[in-house]
């Protein structure tokens, strides 16, 4: 007997899939900050897309050629768009000083006026923005 109960939906997660002009170099340049490769396609040869995880953070970084392929929509897109990734972390001064010397840091550890959190900024070798902060937000 089928149930006319029906389960609501749920998003469980989001996980980024950014173009590159090179994943291995990108997954190289992830894993020398601190983030673990977890898959890239194919497996042997140049790889056309490539997964990394820190913690509970996930990104996904596919070739230009192949994204652009799969998603036409993209073509006029420049390298690294528009935008920034804004990372919550915890003891992010240790995390600073972690990643400081091997990475463009573009805004030093230090505490934003308009909300008193440490906060530092980065771009990695794609032009994407990453923003670090120990904000909290509230629910």
């Amino acid at each position: 007997m089928k149930s006319n109960i029906s389960k609501k939906e749920k998003i469980t997660s989001i996980h980024a899939n950014l173009a590159t002009i090179n994943v291995d170099k990108t997954l190289d340049y992830y894993k020398n900050i601190g983030f673990k490769v977890l898959q890239k396609f194919p497996e042997t040869g140049e790889s056309e897309w490539g997964w990394v995880e820190k913690d509970d953070i996930r990104l996904m970084f596919q070739n230009k050629t192949s994204l652009f392929k799969e998603f036409p929509e993209l073509n006029f897109q420049t390298q690294g768009g528009a935008l920034t990734l804004w990372f919550q972390v915890e003891n992010i001064a240790e995390w600073y000083e972690n990643i400081k010397d091997k990475t463009k840091v573009i805004r030093p550890l230090g505490v934003t006026p308009y909300n008193g959190a440490n906060e530092f900024v980065i771009i990695d070798i794609n032009g994407f923005i990453l923003h670090f902060s120990d904000f909290q937000l509230k629910n």
